[in-house]
This record gives C-alpha cells, structure tokens and sequence, in this order.
C-alpha cells in the first residue's frame, strides 16, 4: 500500500468502504452461524465425551474431537472469567470446573497421541519446559493414521 495515496481523500473513502463492506461481510457470516450446530457441536464433543469417556485411556480420538474439546472447555472458562471479573466470589466455580476437567483433558491427550500410533506416555513430555509444551502441541496437530493401529481401530 501506498502510503502518499492516503492523502488524497478520494482513495481514502475508497478504502474505507472497501474495509467497512469487508468488515459487514464477516458480521454476516458470524450472525449466519446457526445455533443449533453450535449446540450439538456442544453436545457431540463435549457433554458426550465427558459422560461417556470422562476417564478413559483407551482406543483413539480424532484431531477434530481433540480440538473441539479444547475449543468448547476454553469458551467455558472465558465465560467463567467474564463471570468472574463482575462478580468475584464465584471464583471457585471456576476452580472446581478446571480440577473437573484435568482427567478428561488427560484422557483425551493420551487417546489423541494413540491416533498417532504414539504411546500414552509421551504425554510425559509437557513436563519438560517449554519445548515439551511445544512439542506436545506440535503433535496434536498432526494427521492421526488412517489405518487400524495397535491403539484401536481409526478414529471418525
């Protein structure tokens, strides 16, 4: 971009209509979301996994269901954090529901290095500072095999 076309006003209102029409365009597309996919979004990755597998080590999980967990658990403590901010003493709501969530999260991480036909004990390596983190992170955004493996059968 060209900086010295800014100073004549008639390129600048170009761009500002071009970036407010830009900016109109992605409102739309957030208010086109449709609720009821967010809702059983909601209900597939999380309520579900945490009824059915809140402690299971066993078989594989999907980088989808991996991430959508995580995305569902992160938009549930910014909302705790919201609530938190207004009104301080339900701090502990919010303490109770991260301790609620460390096995599941635990269980998922295993199942999703078992997609990676890893074992469950390189989960290990998130103790390690930093890079353990970082590698941990790089691993659950790797593909998971498309085959069997000795983990359990693909996962959906």
């Amino acid at each position: 971009m060209d900086f010295n076309s800014l100073k004549d006003t008639n390129n600048l209102k170009a761009l500002l209509k071009g970036m407010g029409s830009d900016i109109a365009g992605a409102f739309k597309s957030v208010k086109d979301v449709n609720g009821e996919k967010l809702k059983n979004g909601f209900n597939t990755y999380f309520v579900d996994y945490l009824k059915n597998n809140y402690a299971n080590f066993d078989g594989r999980v999907s980088r989808r269901q991996y991430w959508m967990f995580t995305l569902y658990s992160m938009l549930i403590s910014i909302a705790f954090n919201i609530v938190i901010a207004i009104i301080p003493f339900l701090a502990i709501i919010s303490l109770l529901y991260a301790f609620a969530l460390i096995v599941p999260s635990i269980g998922l991480g295993i199942r999703r290095l078992h997609d990676l036909n890893l074992s469950g004990w390189f989960f290990l390596i998130a103790f390690i500072p930093l890079l353990g983190g970082l590698a941990l992170l790089f691993l659950f955004c790797m593909p998971g095999d498309a085959e069997d493996n000795k983990f359990g059968p693909a996962a959906k």
